[in-house]
């Protein structure tokens, strides 16, 4: 609730302070008076963009300011506050500034504390609406539509709990799209491709350095076996070759050893090396017979080491590094097989949980198709009795179809954290037109009256605590403001209403009653802003009747006054 409006230097107005009470508040005055200025400082309070144009002549800078009461209860705006790190104090007083500078400069303030002018939007729309100029009306917005209906069909329960499933959802298909991505289906074809050219070519360690060695055999492969038949004939292959002369001393020995046995030792020593040298001479000439012919083995061998060599030159200076890197890459194939495990496991519960949102986004949209038409017609119905007939009013909800969209049995639908319906709010205010989105009508009086019936409609769900009406008599008759004063009274039971009229018949209704008269002070124009009391409100009545100096129109004036007293009485008794 505004409880408190200070405004310096706007326009005609140099400065005045009013004070705010619960109800129907009616600001009354002559055409030209600056009654509208009300209405340009609380859509400053809005966050409506300022020109310093507004700035009074001679001032250096503009400047207005809301004190708001917000129930510590009230969890939308709390937590729109809260979000915007603005405590509000402990007696529920929300402060709300806002200067213009002749530079084009602006600030904005939340309880003293400066923030920028979306913050300032987000929490003004929670707390007043303006039904004149048509951007500062919350409910023009699609999403604060959406908003109206699911609280008005008691569906906010049902669209938190799909909110929530919509972003576990949306988790698990982002979850599913980092697994399933082309970039990780290329690492393990590579991955799968490298362990394959390793493991087949069955690489052993050190397997390089022995074939090398073969290698230098197999090149020197004659002069090898010629040296070692070489070396076995000394060794073994005539009369005056190693054994034989060792089996001669030997034979020597042993002709002696009998004569001194201190030569057995000696003897044995001679026939251990026979022995030995026997062994070698045998074990040299099976090795040159053995030795083949190097031409076959020798390109084996040199094709085994390319190949060994190209493995090398792609994964590691050596053998040990090629192994270590297949078992590495087997290492990240195996957490890729299990992240492949994990995917499809992920991609059942993804299909479960899109039948279950699904049928949830279906049976949600269904409830608002059902409940957007009883709307509909109780707002046609209000437009009826507000001297409108002709006009028409409308909900639409859409369904986007999307390829990638959530399915459903009906087909793919684009679907977000409120379902898959997109809403608009349409409307005709003239006989023979089509329906346009609300925010298309621009008809002030006709505007103001189609907000009035909506908020008639909406009055026990619309969270927003402060409406205000301005030029909502436009074109109409006493019967019609009569018919308009009343819901404006019945409003006012609910929430603050602010009206800005000219008509006697609506502003009989009021709990609250200030005059607005502009005023001439040392040659420069003052408005002012006057509290009524009830005789100064029966002068103002009858003068808005035509004159409060003819005795008829004062009699006029307390006639209506009574009656709007009887009713609001009978209101009073209905809602109670």
């Amino acid at each position: 609730m505004l409880t408190e409006l200070y405004i310096k230097n706007l326009a005609v107005i140099e400065e005045t302070r009013v004070f705010f009470k619960p109800g129907l508040t009616i600001m009354s005055g002559e055409e030209g008076s600056g009654k509208s200025l009300l209405v340009d400082a609380l859509c400053l309070l809005l966050g409506v963009r300022a020109s310093p144009t507004v700035i009074r002549s001679g001032a250096t800078a503009a400047f207005v300011e809301g004190i708001f009461w917000i129930s510590p209860d009230d969890k939308d705006k709390t937590t729109a506050l809260r979000e915007a790190g603005i405590d509000i104090e402990a007696d529920g007083t929300l402060i709300i500034s806002r200067e213009v500078h002749q530079q084009g400069r602006s600030i904005a303030r939340l309880n003293g504390k400066a923030v920028p002018l979306t913050i300032l939007r987000e929490v003004g729309q929670r707390l007043i609406d303006v039904y004149s100029q048509m951007e500062h009306v919350s409910l023009l917005n699609p999403q604060r539509q959406l908003e109206m209906l699911d609280t008005y069909a008691h569906l906010l329960d049902d669209r938190s709990h799909l909110e929530g499933k919509v972003a576990e959802l949306n988790k698990k298909a982002q979850k599913l799209n980092t697994l399933t991505n082309e970039k990780g289906q290329g690492r393990r074809d590579l991955l799968e491709y490298q362990v394959s050219e390793i493991e087949s070519a069955n690489v052993r360690p050190d397997e390089d350095e022995s074939l090398q060695r073969v290698r230098q055999v197999l090149l020197r492969a004659q002069t090898i076996k010629e040296e070692c038949y070489a070396a076995y004939a000394a060794l073994y292959a005539n009369d005056q070759c190693a054994t034989s002369l060792v089996h001669y001393a030997e034979r020597a020995i042993q002709g002696i050893v009998s004569i001194d046995p201190a030569l057995q030792q000696q003897l044995n020593t001679l026939e251990s090396a026979r022995a030995e040298l026997e062994q070698t001479a045998r074990e040299l000439r099976h090795y040159a017979d053995a030795l083949a012919s190097p031409s076959d083995r020798l390109e084996q061998i040199e094709t085994r080491l390319e190949l060994l060599r190209h493995l090398k030159s792609k994964y590691g200076p050596t053998l040990e590094h090629v192994i270590g890197f297949a078992g590495q890459c087997n290492e990240e194939l195996d957490t890729i097989q299990a992240q492949e495990e994990q995917r499809q496991c992920l991609e059942e519960e993804r299909r479960a949980l899109e039948i279950e949102v699904a049928g949830q986004a279906l049976a949600l949209s269904k409830a608002r198709g059902d409940s957007a038409r009883r709307l509909t017609d109780i707002v046609n119905k209000e437009l009826a009795d507000l001297g409108i007939p002709w006009a028409r009013f409308d909900i639409q909800l859409v369904q986007e179809e999307h390829p990638d969209g959530l399915p459903t049995a009906q087909g793919k639908y684009f679907c977000n954290q409120n379902g898959i319906d997109r809403i608009e709010f349409l409307a005709s205010t003239n006989p023979g037109e089509p329906l346009k989105p609300l925010a298309e009508i621009v008809s002030g009086g006709e505007t103001c009256r189609f907000m009035l019936a909506l908020k008639s409609s909406l009055q026990s769900t619309d969270p927003v605590p402060l409406l205000v009406f301005d030029e909502i008599d436009i074109g109409i008759g006493g019967r019609s403001a009569h018919i308009i004063g009343k819901r404006l009274a019945t409003l006012a039971h609910t929430r603050q209403v602010i009206c800005i009229t000219h008509l006697p018949q609506i502003a009989c209704f009021g709990q609250n009653h200030y005059r607005v008269q502009k005023e001439v002070v040392s040659g420069r124009a003052i408005t002012r802003i006057e509290h009524l009391g009830e005789r100064h409100r029966l002068d103002e009545l009858a003068t808005m009747l035509g004159s409060k100096e003819n005795s008829h129109m004062l009699k006029s004036a307390e006639e209506l006054f009574r009656r709007a007293r009887e009713t609001e009485g009978e209101l009073v008794a209905v809602n109670s």
